[in-house]
């Protein structure tokens, strides 16, 4: 059996053909492994540091989720330019367990599991401002109104972010305060020195702000 390689990197090589002269380290034919699955995935420049070998990854699969481990992460990054939009990544690699039915360049959708936080109080990132000092706030409920708390804060994710201190769970924490408190919009300009901030010292609302309860 002959294999014509097709793939526009082969474009250059010599033809492989019956009685062709084979060369030194000549790639004649690529065969998987089946058993030694892998994926490669692009890992964002910001949160390199935190990816290492050894942590555990979630591999969710069109009929099927697995559980793979990181085994490598690029030294040098992946070449960037407009076609990236600029963003800088590092290839890094999954290795899957055995499993059946399992092919090459089969679609999935990788989480790496960074930290693992039990019994700890979250608040959603929706209710949390940062400032122009590195302070976290978030706005609380009190029967006298609305009040400004600073917060110590741990892990996030997506959703939720873990408080250190700052918050007791059950408390009513304003979500969006951008959209609605005042003190919270002064905030966010003084980071981007957009426009000087001006108002009442006082937090006032446009309209009811929303509201989640921090949880344990």
């Amino acid at each position: 059996m002959v294999i014509h390689p097709k793939a526009a990197r082969w474009k250059n090589a010599p033809e492989v053909q019956e009685g062709a002269t084979v060369y030194k380290n000549q790639v004649l034919l690529l065969m998987p492994d089946l058993d030694k699955m892998q994926i490669k995935i692009g890992v964002h420049e910001s949160i390199l540091k935190r990816i290492t070998p050894g942590l555990t990854a979630r591999v969710t699969l069109p009929d099927r989720t697995l559980e793979g481990k990181v085994v490598s992460v690029a030294k040098v990054a992946r070449p960037a330019g407009w076609w990236s939009g600029n963003v800088v990544k590092y290839d890094t690699v999954i290795q899957l367990p055995q499993s059946r039915d399992l092919k090459p360049g089969m679609s999935a959708e990788v989480e790496v599991l960074i930290a693992s936080r039990k019994n700890v109080l979250t608040v959603p990132v929706a209710a949390v401002v940062e400032t122009e000092n590195n302070e976290t706030l978030c706005w609380i409920h009190t029967p006298l109104g609305i009040k400004k708390q600073i917060l110590q804060t741990g892990e996030n994710n997506d959703n939720f972010v873990e408080v250190l201190s700052g918050l007791e769970a059950g408390q009513e924490v304003v979500l969006n305060p951008l959209a609605f408190i005042t003190e919270a919009q002064q905030e966010a300009l003084k980071i981007t020195g957009s426009a000087k901030a001006t108002g009442d010292e006082s937090p006032k609302t446009s309209k009811p702000a929303d509201s989640a309860k921090s949880k344990s």
